[in-house]
């Protein structure tokens, strides 16, 4: 939070010395009647995440009114280094009432009061929370919290009877999944008997507590041992078992995806590790399954608010279990793949997201012990219109440039626009920068500045801060409609703004060079919102304007703008509708002249499809996955393969985002065939799944079958480029090679083979198996292994 200023006009704001974000703001503000339902009513347990100051300055002794209690979740302790981000979750007061930005920072800092002699072995200190950076996240629902509980015990487990864990030269390796609706009693999951399950354990983050158990702090814990009984006893009759043992038991997260016939889960998990004895498929028992359910309003929320913690709490988990699986098999430290089929269009873009950065450091952590790899997916926003880039010359001749931002009618959930910065000690002064906001109308919104009653035209960019930081500058102001209305947020804040750059253990600096980022973010209420008492948005052409001094300059480096996601997923209903940049120089280029649809940028259209690519897969130790489909039916070869269209993708010309596709899978058969297929919820069941989603758990399959029989200093020579180079498949050698034809011919590139490269990356990996589909299998030699650094032609 900034401290006051006389200069900016907000002297009498109180200091708030635990910092909220704009998200946070809107959520716990002026949005609050708008956000997601699972934020409506008094939420007693709200998911927090922390980084610390580092150093860690001494703690303060600050005074509060409330009486919190911070509670851990399971927390991997098997580093000696201590990480600097820490997920826990806050209990309020029987009665407190959350409705103001104001409480949640109260509560926030009485739990770090209420805190400050726990500490754990090894890791971070609550006691230096009152210094250092929160977010907040969605709260943890009543009914999955296990309130008795101070702390996580060890899982009650044992190993699997007969499990030759290292014999044959073969490394116990474990595969982990992210992702909702997990299926972990499927037939695909199980040994070649079908009897015994491959999941060690599997974690449903929501699910009702299970009395008595205490392995986790929220949601519930099932065992392989678990799985087994369950096995047992309800035998083929998977909707029993499922009932019987509480997987599908979420009051108030809508429902149990379980009941559906598919789910995302349940795609994504078959790719990665499913094994179908009907087609003579042998499961491999060195590879064993960690599973962790996201809660279903993870997935529905739009903002990328909700996350943080329970994210973070999943790999803390998986983390600890592997080494609970080392301890229990007697071997050296498993090797590791996580899968991880998510993604957000908004953040810094950059692997400087708090949760970006906290992955990070936990990912390099265990890279110090044992490979540990994590696959995200590309993103499948190519098309959509939610990346615009800000240049110098896209200012007219009074240095003002507008940016028409589409808001759709009939919207059930706020639309959020980010405004990022570029900021080092080179850049240009961010006072010189302000931003207004017009509605559909032309008329200037209102900017009210709620402590002083006063309203502006204008936000600047930049935003003011003491010699003392605490958590990092923001301003907030409401956005008014003509009747004083307030229906919507625009806030300018300094993210991250203590963030020093990343370094590798050598002391050399990172490839991502990592500062504070000045951010703008415009939140709308919704079109038309679910409850007809509330003031709602219009719908239609919103223009934000942004405007400089006539003699600021941005330089090298652009302003990049990025929509969130507004994905109306079946399965929940929410009633989103995806606002876009609607630019008239976009719509002119949008189509070839053949009437297709154009995947190229141009020069005259700020809005960029390069640049798309998915928030959360920027960080240091990320290996992302596009998407392709053949290009040329069934029985072509990957040296047709073309993007699937929507497959996002980096910029072309790397600014302070750098981070590329690196490889890609398969996540259309053909233009005609969209999607794979793979299992669904019950065994036997089958689902057709599209996206970047279905493609990144193809290269997680391949990584895990690889780990199983690599030796170790094949793999430790791959850890450089995030196990990259350990893939086979199709390697484009040159331009040439990439826009030859098949030798009958028909195969034949129209688009810049470097676009493409930029798309799908160094490798084409093909998948494991589809029906219909007879790709060359790898020969897992290294002329089907993209360049690394174990081979010459690097």
């Amino acid at each position: 939070m900034m401290e006051p200023s006389q200069d900016d006009g907000l002297a009498d704001r109180p200091r708030v010395q635990a910092y909220l974000g704009p998200y946070e703001y809107w959520n716990f503000g002026v949005g609050r009647p708008y956000a997601f339902p699972a934020m409506h009513g008094n939420s007693r347990y709200i998911s927090a995440f922390a980084e610390f100051a580092d150093p860690i300055p001494a703690p303060e002794n600050v005074p509060s009114k409330v009486k919190a209690v911070a509670r851990l979740p399971t927390l991997w302790k098997g580093s000696p280094d201590r990480p600097k981000f820490l997920p826990f979750v806050v209990e309020s007061p029987a009665g407190y009432r959350l409705d103001s930005p104001q409480a949640l920072e109260e509560l926030l800092r009485s739990a770090s009061v209420e805190a400050r002699d726990q500490t754990v072995p090894n890791g971070p200190q609550l006691r230096d929370i009152p210094t250092s950076r929160f977010r907040v996240a969605l709260p943890v629902p009543s009914h999955a919290m296990h309130s008795e509980l101070s702390e996580p015990t060890d899982p009650d487990c044992e190993p699997e009877q007969g499990l030759r864990a290292g014999s044959d030269g073969q490394r116990l390796t474990v595969v982990a999944i992210i992702d909702d609706g997990i299926p972990f009693a499927h037939r695909n999951f199980r040994d070649a008997d079908g009897a015994h399950t491959r999941v060690e354990f599997c974690w449903l983050q929501s699910a009702d507590v299970q009395q008595g158990q205490t392995s986790v702090l929220f949601g519930r814990e099932y065992t392989r041992a678990d799985i087994n009984r369950a096995i047992a006893c309800f035998g083929d009759d998977e909707d029993h078992l499922y009932d019987a043992v509480g997987a599908t038991c979420a009051a108030g997260d809508f429902g149990s995806l379980l009941g559906h016939h598919t789910t995302h889960g349940s795609h994504v998990m078959n790719l990665a590790t499913g094994y179908d004895a009907a087609h003579g498929e042998d499961p491999p028992e060195h590879v064993r399954i960690i599973a962790v359910q996201l809660p279903n309003s993870v997935t529905m929320d739009t903002s990328g608010f909700g996350k943080d913690m329970y994210l973070l709490s999943a790999f803390h988990y998986i983390f600890h279990r592997v080494d609970v699986i080392k301890t229990m098999y007697g071997v050296p430290d498993p090797r590791l793949v996580i899968n991880f089929s998510y993604g957000s269009t908004g953040g810094r873009h950059d692997g400087g997201d708090e949760v970006e950065a906290a992955i990070d450091e936990l990912i390099q952590m265990r890279r110090r012990c044992a490979p540990t790899a994590l696959v995200l997916a590309a993103g499948n926003t190519f098309l959509d219109r939610l990346h615009l880039e800000v240049h110098d010359y896209d200012f007219d001749h009074d240095d003002v440039v507008v940016l028409p931002w589409r808001i759709q009618p009939n919207g059930r959930t706020p639309a959020y626009l980010e405004l990022w910065f570029y900021q080092d000690a080179g850049s240009p002064d961010p006072f010189a920068f302000s931003v207004e906001l017009r509605n559909p109308s032309g008329m200037i919104a209102c900017l009210r500045d709620d402590p002083s009653n006063q309203c502006q035209t204008s936000l600047p960019v930049g935003v003011h801060h003491s010699a003392r930081l605490f958590g990092d500058p923001i301003r907030v102001l409401s956005v008014l409609n003509p009747a004083g209305q307030v229906i919507g947020q625009i806030s300018a804040d300094f993210d991250r703004a203590d963030m020093t750059p990343a370094t590798s253990d050598d002391g050399a600096e990172g490839r991502h060079r990592k500062t504070g980022r000045r951010r703008v973010l415009v939140a709308m209420a919704p079109t038309e919102p679910h409850d007809d008492c509330l003031p709602g948005a219009d719908s239609g052409r919103w223009t934000v304007t942004i405007r400089r001094t006539t003699t600021a300059r941005l330089g090298d480096h652009p302003i990049h703008c990025w929509i969130q996601r507004s994905t109306d997923f079946e399965s929940f209903r929410s009633g989103s509708r995806q606002s876009y940049f609607d630019l008239d120089t976009y719509e002119e280029a949008r189509f070839t002249p053949q009437g297709d649809l154009a995947e190229t940028d141009t020069v005259t259209s700020p809005v960029k499809r390069f640049g798309s690519l998915n928030g959360l897969a920027t960080g240091r130790m990320s290996l992302v996955v596009g998407g392709y489909r053949l290009g040329a039916g069934l029985g072509s070869s990957l040296a047709c393969a073309q993007p699937a269209r929507y497959s996002a993708a980096g910029t072309l010309r790397p600014d302070w985002i750098e981070k590329i596709v690196d490889c890609s899978a398969m996540s259309d058969r053909s233009r005609a065939l969209p999607g794979t297929i793979s299992a669904g919820v019950r065994s036997g069941s089958r689902s057709v799944v599209q996206g970047t989603s279905a493609a990144a758990p193809i290269v997680a399959r391949q990584l895990v079958e690889t780990f199983v029989t690599a030796d170790d200093h094949a793999v430790k020579c791959a850890e450089a480029t995030n196990y990259l180079s350990l893939l086979c498949g199709y390697v484009p050698e040159s331009r040439e090679q990439a826009g030859r034809p098949d030798e009958d011919g028909s195969c034949s590139r129209r688009a810049d083979p470097e676009l493409i490269k930029a798309r799908l990356g160094a490798v084409l990996v093909p998948p494991h198996r589809q029906p219909g589909l007879e790709l060359r299998p790898c020969d897992h030699d290294t002329s089907a292994r993209p360049p690394g650094p174990e081979h010459p032609h690097d």
